[in-house]
């Protein structure tokens, strides 16, 4: 899923489906497209997005949780998360140890900047700042309105 206004660059990094999310209630069409459910859902969101994680999500499917965008408070339908036998699994790089943050970026070094340099990966890039225009960056990514990184050059 993506906020509104997203879906083509999705479609263009070689997404198969593309709901939006906002202010559509993609549920409907998620149902629609995998009557099964998902296998996996990964959501940045949190929030208001939970329940319908927990509909769209397949039996015996893990929702992997690594944001709360929408705000870390909501009701729960424990029953169907539980009636899905679905996995829930909440990470984040913030509050672990230094030792396991070093460990990931060395890791992270080894196995994934390569793919950069053989264009195997690339990075989607919004736009780009001066280091004067860093309110400007901040408004936009503020308004969500970007789709990609915002890069400010220190330069």
């Amino acid at each position: 899923t993506c906020s509104a206004g997203k879906a083509q660059l999705c479609h263009d990094l070689g997404a198969d489906l593309v709901l939006e999310r906002s202010p559509h209630d993609w549920l409907a069409d998620a149902v629609a497209a995998a009557p099964g459910g998902f296998h996996v859902v990964l959501d940045v969101i949190g929030g208001e997005e939970v329940d319908r994680n927990l509909q769209a999500v397949a039996l015996k499917g893990t929702i992997v949780q690594v944001g709360l965008m929408g705000g870390g408070r909501t009701p729960v339908n424990v029953g169907l998360l539980l009636g899905k036998r679905a996995h829930w699994v909440g990470t984040t790089l913030r509050t672990r140890p230094i030792e396991e943050k070093v460990a990931l970026t060395r890791r992270f070094a080894t196995e994934m900047l390569p793919l950069f340099d053989t264009g195997a990966l690339r990075p989607v890039i919004d736009r780009r700042f001066a280091f004067d225009q860093i309110a400007d960056a901040h408004r936009v990514m503020e308004a969500n309105a970007n789709a990609g990184k915002i890069v400010v050059t220190l330069t």
